[in-house]
Formats: C-alpha cells, structure tokens, sequence
C-alpha cells in the first residue's frame, strides 16, 4: 500500500476511508414463526396439530422464552448461541407470544412431554433443552446430528 501511495499519491481503490466493500456484515436474523394468526382469531385446527405440522415439516425448530434476535432467558440465549455459531439452519418460535402463539407453552409441555424451555427439535423428534444440546456442543456433535 505504501508503494502505491508513493508512486500515485492515493489511496489504493478499495481502501478509501468509508469503504464497506470488505466489511463482514452481520448475517440476517431470519424472522421467528409464529403459529396463528393472532389470539383473537378461531383455530380451525387444534393447536397441537399445528405444533406437529411445523416440526415435521421443518429440518430444526427451537422453541425459544423470546426471539432469535433478543432472547428473554439465559438457556434460550445459549441455545441461540450454539445454534447460530454451529451454523445450523433452524426455525425459531417464541413461546412467550401470546398474540400469535396463544396457549403454545402448555400445549407444548404436553406435546412433547418436556417440561421446560426452550426445546429443540430435529427432524420432528425432541432432542431435548439447553443442557443437552450444551452438552452435545461440548462434545462436537452438533454438526454432525443437525447438518446431516
């Protein structure tokens, strides 16, 4: 760069003040899911069934306390974190939403037969909360399960 300066008097191109040629730009948050169309609104289908549909049809979904982008409880953070560091394609559903995801929490507990949050699942099947999946991380074998 120095050469160039000397021999042009300018700043190579690319590397001008303001440049955000090559900046690493943060990735896109994909938007969470949500299950309904909003509280106020008849279900014409349980809500249970919806909780299967969406499971099934997509490879990872993490029911999480918050969003992806502002997670409202540490393990829903970890859970992100390891997720999103792993770089696993995931869905994500916020619990706590009772305008679009109304009654999901206890419905969810019994779906799923877990008790807390955030729950994960892969290919329709829970793999459990954040101390599994910490745990799996841990050991190296997140890439190997979710990324198949």
């Amino acid at each position: 760069m120095e050469e160039y300066i000397q021999a042009t008097g300018k700043v190579p191109p690319g590397n001008e003040s303001g440049n955000n040629t090559w900046v690493r730009q943060p990735p896109k948050k994909k938007p969470d899911l949500r299950l309904t169309p909003g509280r106020h609104v008849q279900l014409t289908v349980p809500l249970d069934e919806l909780i299967d549909k969406l499971v099934k049809e997509n490879k990872v979904v993490a029911f999480i306390k918050g969003s992806r982008s502002a997670p409202m409880c540490g393990f829903s953070q970890r859970v992100v974190g390891i997720l999103e560091s792993e770089e696993v394609d995931f869905e994500s559903v916020d619990v706590l939403d009772e305008e679009y995801n109304y009654g999901l929490r206890e419905t969810l507990k019994k779906y799923s037969n877990w008790p807390t949050f955030p729950q994960i699942f892969l290919n329709g099947e829970l793999v459990g909360g954040c101390d599994i999946l910490s745990s799996m991380h841990e050991k190296g074998e997140i890439a190997g399960l979710f990324k198949k």
